[in-house]
Formats: C-alpha cells, structure tokens, sequence
C-alpha cells in the first residue's frame, strides 16, 4: 500500500510546477497587464542604467579638466628655465597663478556635484593659504569640508583651516579645527597641532608636550620629526628685538708691524 502511494505522489506535479503553472495562466489570461509590468521593469532597468552611464561619464570629463587645471601649475615662466619643445609658457608667476584660479573655478562651475568639483574647490583653499588669502582659504576649506563626505582630501583640508585661522590670529578657532583630527582617525596630528599651538602661545609647558608627542607616537615618523624640530627651536635661547639685524662687532685690525730698517751688509 505505501509503494503504491509513493508511486501516486510522484505522478502528483511538485509545488513550483503548480505555482508555475498558475502563473502562466495569469498572464495568458492577462496578457495586457503582464506585458506593461515587464515593459516597466525593463524602462526602468534602462533609466537607472542611464543615469549611472550620464553620471560616470560626467565624472570622467570634470576629471580630465581638473587634472588640465592643475597642470597649470607646473607649466614654467617664461625666461625661467628652459620649456619643452611645443610647451606653452606664462609671462608672470602673477599670470600663471590667476589662470590656475580660473581653471579651477571653471571646474567648479561646469561640473557641480562632481568629485573633482569639490577637490577643485579643496585646491582653491589650498592656494589662497599658501598666497597669504588666509581668509579666503578659511572659506573655501570650510565650504569643501561642509561638502566633503568621504573625500580623500578632507584630513589636509582640515589641517589646513587650522592653519588659515591661526594666520588670522583666530587661536581658539584654530585649536577647534586642529582637534577635529582626533574624529578623523589622526591623533597624533591633533597632539602635534596642541603641543605647537602651546608653544606659539608661549605657555611654559609647551615643549613638554611636544616631547610627550614624540613618544607616545613613535610610528608617526613625520609627526615625531616636526615634533622634534619645534622641541629644537623652543630650546633656543630667546632673540631680543634688534639683535638679529645687528652685525657682530668685529676685533679692530692690528697695525702691520714697521719693518727696521736693515744695516749695509759688510764685505
């Protein structure tokens, strides 16, 4: 009795044949209504295949004019150096330097929302602090960060607001953005930034720290050695005011010795 019913339950379709089946009558019966659901299914597949094509693609062509930007900068002065053959040149560090900003803003303005969109404006930051635009790279750099997500550049461009408010003699602000390092994975940096700051304030114990820092991080071979460097200068002894511009006094010369006047020589 129990062969014959295992004989009848394999004649039986399985569960997948009968929901299979049940489906195809479905759309046999609906053929309309199936045929707009995958005509959607494949419209849509379509619409996210284009924007993710439009969005690599847009991202490859502000790339190429971000590195043509920054070419810019190693481009030579004309009658500093020699310049490859067929390499164009610039008149004036004054007029390579505005070209490098144009190029940079153009980027930023052709291709908002772009990766290379925000490290051109990163770059922008990057160049006013080392001109002297302290303020401007304080906005610029604040902008990039507030935009920033996961990019590549936001540590140096944390560092570097540090410094733009230190050159504004914004101490407190500068402390706050050096800090922010410790969030980013980089205590070290942040101990180093502390210590330096200290002894730009001129607090007594500011060589202490910076001794500490290079110690407790050994491995951060760059940290330790401006660590080092700053424990240098702060044991110095201090210069007065003036007393750099003035010469050493230098001993007066000896007068050259007369010569006696020598005797006929006798035969």
């Amino acid at each position: 009795m129990a062969e014959k019913l295992d004989r009848k339950q394999l004649k039986r379709p399985d569960e997948f044949q009968v929901i299979a089946g049940r489906a195809m009558n479905w759309m046999v019966a609906h053929k309309a209504v199936s045929l707009g659901v995958a005509g959607a299914i494949l419209g849509l597949a379509l619409l996210i295949w284009g924007v993710s094509f439009w969005r690599n693609s847009r991202e490859a062509k502000a790339g190429v004019e971000l590195a043509e930007a920054l070419e810019l900068q190693s481009r030579p002065i004309k009658g500093e150096g020699q310049a490859p053959p067929g390499q164009p040149t610039f008149a004036s560090a004054q007029e390579r330097d505005n070209a490098l900003i144009t190029a940079l803003e153009k980027v930023r303005a052709d291709h908002g929302g772009t990766t290379a969109a925000q490290t051109a404006l990163a770059e922008l930051g990057f160049y006013k602090l080392k001109s002297g635009d302290a303020a401007g790279a304080q906005k610029d750099l604040q902008d990039f960060l507030d935009h920033a997500g996961d990019h590549p550049l936001r540590p140096f461009a944390q560092e570097s607001l540090g410094y733009a408010f230190e050159a504004q003699k914004k101490l407190d602000e500068a402390r706050a953005a050096f800090e922010k390092l410790r969030t980013m994975g980089l205590p070290a940096r942040a101990d180093y930034q502390a210590a330096r700051l200290a002894l730009v304030e001129g607090k007594p114990d500011a060589k202490q720290q910076l001794e500490r820092v290079a110690k407790e991080y050994p491995k951060e071979l760059e940290v330790v050695r401006e660590a080092n460097v700053r424990v240098e200068l702060a044991s110095l002894p201090p210069v007065n005011p003036g007393q750099a511009s003035q010469a050493p006094a230098k001993a007066p010369a000896k007068a050259p010795a007369e010569k006696k006047p020598q005797g006929k020589k006798q035969k």
